[in-house]
């Protein structure tokens, strides 16, 4: 039988207080309350608004990084009222495993998501004055009795004294980030979102620390944050896929104009000798050329380990590598499309130490 419920809210309150869970802002709050279901065991019930200003929808269907900062959540809700590590403890995370159906991540504009997560702890790791240090977190997220995903993510934890031992001393002023990217490139709307910078260099970017932006740094803090690492991963991964399909169309528009008679580009000949006259020939039939837009591949698996921390002050760099799934289509291995999965290898370095790995698998748009 469960337990009273530890946290509580009313409608006028929907979501719990923004310190529960590490934020500053209530708007950015996604959970409701939890129950313990029996030792190392709860439910959390998590609520999204039908419209967040920076975990915005893609085509029908939710951002599955509104699923990730949800599971991200759970754990300073757990650590600090299950476990009851004290406020001000530092949080470090290590690593995240997700997977997400996005048969159910369907996003209904005019009605919040609700969700219940089910969660197990192992691991579990105390000092000897009992305070937690690090623990594994287990979660099955549904909504509506719908499966919606899994995740499995770890975290340790810090006193101030020892966050600060680990840190030492580290520059905290701000700097101008770099341009940004093309938004579109990256499957944003709007430049204030885009966390990559171009390079000369395919498949090669800057990260970003805009430490002004009201979501990735909701609040104060001395190095890159976590989920701003997944969003570059994320970003990183569309911008792949749409150098990708771009060169392919590109290639595929040109090899047609050549195979249909047509030229690419009118043609100017001059001849010379007593008289000079100049000769220009325009194609008979130009075919017209286009590529329908189609919805960006979806993430349906995320795995992403955080190997030291980023220093928001030093440039960081992305860099990615494609995979094809099995199940691709023939012009996966020449054209590097893909009919089906593709797998994205993320990497993110600094001082020519890489600090931060990921993968993310993606499907066709459903």
């Amino acid at each position: 039988m469960p337990v009273t419920q530890h946290l509580t809210h009313t409608p006028a309150q929907p979501t719990l207080a923004p310190h529960h869970v590490h934020k500053h802002n209530p708007a950015e709050v996604l959970l409701t309350g939890y129950d313990t279901l029996r030792p190392d065991t709860y439910t959390v019930t998590a609520q999204w608004p039908t419209h967040h200003p920076f975990y915005t929808p893609t085509p029908h269907l939710n951002d599955p990084l509104l699923f990730i900062e949800t599971i991200r959540q759970c754990f300073p809700l757990l650590a600090h009222n299950a476990y009851h590590l004290p406020h001000g403890h530092h949080l470090i995370w290590q690593y995240l495993t997700a997977d997400i159906n996005p048969h159910a991540m369907h996003h209904t504009p005019h009605h919040p998501t609700h969700l219940t997560l089910y969660i197990t702890c192992s691991d579990i790791r105390r000092r000897q004055n009992g305070h937690l240090t690090a623990l594994t977190l287990h979660a099955i997220a549904l909504r509506n009795g719908t499966h919606l995903g899994t995740a499995q993510t770890r975290f340790s934890a810090h006193s101030p004294t020892i966050y600060q031992r680990i840190r030492g001393n580290h520059p905290q002023t701000p700097t101008t980030p770099p341009p940004p990217t093309h938004p579109t490139h990256v499957g944003r709307h709007h430049p204030h979102d885009v966390v990559l910078s171009p390079t000369p260099h395919p498949h090669h970017w800057t990260l970003r620390n805009d430490t002004t932006h009201p979501t990735l740094f909701d609040h104060p803090v001395d190095h890159t944050p976590g989920m701003l690492l997944l969003e570059a991963a994320r970003q990183a991964t569309h911008a792949t896929h749409h150098h990708n399909n771009h060169n392919h169309n590109h290639n595929h528009n040109h090899h047609t104009a050549l195979n249909t008679g047509a030229s690419p580009e009118p043609t100017t000949v001059t001849a010379t000798g007593t008289a000079t006259a100049t000769l220009t020939r325009t194609p008979t039939r130009t075919p017209r050329l286009t590529t329908p837009p189609t919805p960006p591949p979806y993430p349906t698996h995320i795995h992403a380990t955080f190997l030291q921390f980023l220093e928001y002050t030093t440039p960081t760099h992305i860099t990615t590598t494609t995979q094809p799934g099995p199940d691709t289509g023939p012009s996966a291995t020449t054209t590097g499309t893909t009919t089906g999965t593709t797998t994205t290898h993320i990497t993110a370095t600094q001082n020519n130490q890489t600090a931060f790995t990921s993968t993310i698998t993606t499907t066709p748009h459903p």
